[in-house]
C-alpha cells in the first residue's frame, strides 16, 4: 500500500491523506479501482480518528483506493472553507498518478456525523459532485449546524435530482444527532427521485464508527448488529458501480422513444411540457397523486384511467407538443 499526505492549509492542519492499493504485476487484469473519500466527524470541533484511518483501511482491504479528508475544524472552523476542502479533495483525487488506475467516474464519499454533514453538502452544493454518497448518522439540519457553531443551510432543502445516489445508516436511539436529521434527508431524496438505501437500526449510540471491539471507544460502543453497516454499504457500492449505463444515457434513450411511451416523470422534466400536462390534467398538480403514477407512460395511464387520460385530451397534448417543439 502506498500512502501520501497532501496538505491544504498548514495553519489549520487540513489536507488529504491517501491510501492507495499497489498495482502489482499479478493484478494487471484490474483496469480501474473505485476511490472512497472518508470524512470523519467531530462536530466541526475536531476530526475523529476512529472515523478516519480505520474506515479508509477497511475499504482498502476490499480493493478500493481511499483517502481521509481533514477539514477546517476547531478554532479554524468555517463551513465554506470546509466545503472548499471537500471540493479540493475531489480535484486532488483526479490528479493521482495514472499508474494507480483510479476510476475517475467511481469516486464516492463517506461521512460520519459532522463529516456526514460535509459529505451531504458536497453532494448537494458542489457543482462537481461525488458519484455516490454514504452518510453515517449525519447532521443535516440548520438547527444542528447552529449547535456545531457553523453557518449552513438545512441540507435536505438543498437536495436536487442531481444529488448522487445515497446510502444512509443511523440509529433510532442516537443520543446526539436526532434521527429527524436522517428522516428529513431521506424524504428529500425521495421527493427528488434520487435513489437511496437506508438502514436505521433501533439500538445504538452516536459515533459508533465500525462498532467492532477494535475500534469501540468503550464497551457501549461495540455493537455487532450495527457493525453490519459496513458490509451493507460495500454491497451497495458494488451494486451501483455495476449498473450497465449512466443516468444520462438512460435519459437519452428515454427521449428517443415515442412521446406516449416515455414515462410521465421524464416528460415532466421539460418545463413547457410540464405546464401543458398540468393544464390538461389538473390532478398531476396533486403531489401524492403524481408520485403514484409518475413511472407510467401516457399510453399506460390511458389504459388505467381513460376517464382522466382520455384519447381526446392525449391527442390534443400531442398536437400542441408537436406544434411547439
Amino acid at each position: 500500500m502506498y500512502t501520501q499526505k497532501i496538505t491544504f492549509d498548514p495553519h489549520a492542519d487540513t489536507g488529504l491523506t491517501l491510501y492507495l492499493n499497489d498495482q502489482l504485476v499479478s493484478m494487471d487484469r484490474i483496469e480501474k479501482r473505485p476511490f472512497i473519500l472518508v470524512i470523519p466527524g467531530g462536530g466541526y470541533s475536531f476530526c475523529s480518528e476512529r472515523e478516519a484511518e480505520p474506515i479508509a483501511l477497511a475499504f482498502v482491504a476490499k480493493g478500493y483506493h481511499a483517502g481521509v479528508l481533514r477539514y477546517h475544524v476547531g478554532e479554524q472552523r468555517d463551513f465554506e472553507q470546509s466545503l472548499q476542502d471537500g471540493e479540493r479533495a475531489l480535484i486532488e483525487i483526479k490528479k493521482i498518478d495514472p499508474c494507480f488506475k483510479v476510476a475517475h467516474d467511481q469516486i464516492a464519499v463517506i461521512g460520519f456525523s459532522a463529516g456526514g454533514h460535509l459529505a451531504a453538502a458536497m453532494s448537494t452544493l458542489l457543482e462537481e459532485k461525488p458519484a455516490l454518497c454514504i452518510l453515517g448518522y449525519p447532521a443535516i439540519l440548520a438547527s444542528f449546524a447552529e449547535v456545531m457553531k457553523i453557518e449552513a443551510p438545512s441540507l435536505d432543502a438543498c437536495v436536487t435530482p442531481e444529488t448522487p445516489p445515497t446510502f444512509l445508516f443511523s440509529t433510532f436511539e442516537d443520543n446526539v444527532v436526532p434521527i429527524e436529521n436522517s428522516l428529513l434527508y431521506l424524504a428529500a431524496l425521495e421527493a427528488n427521485d434520487v435513489p437511496f438505501e437506508s438502514h436505521i437500526f433501533q439500538k445504538g449510540l452516536h459515533g459508533l464508527s465500525l462498532a467492532t471491539k477494535w475500534f469501540g471507544a468503550s464497551p457501549e460502543m461495540i455493537d455487532e448488529r450495527f457493525a453490519r453497516w459496513f458490509e451493507l454499504a460495500y454491497e451497495w457500492l458494488e451494486l451501483n458501480w455495476s449498473q450497465p449505463k449512466s443516468l444520462a444515457q438512460g435519459e437519452e434513450e428515454e427521449s428517443l422513444k415515442p412521446l406516449f411511451e416515455q414515462s410521465l416523470q421524464h416528460l415532466m422534466k421539460e418545463k413547457r411540457i410540464q405546464e401543458l400536462l398540468i393544464k390538461e390534467f389538473p390532478k398531476l398538480s396533486e403531489k401524492s397523486y403524481y408520485k403514484i403514477i409518475r413511472k407510467f407512460t401516457l399510453n399506460q395511464l390511458h389504459r388505467l384511467a381513460p376517464e382522466i387520460f382520455s384519447s381526446t385530451k392525449l391527442t390534443l397534448v400531442q398536437e400542441k407538443i408537436e406544434k411547439n417543439f
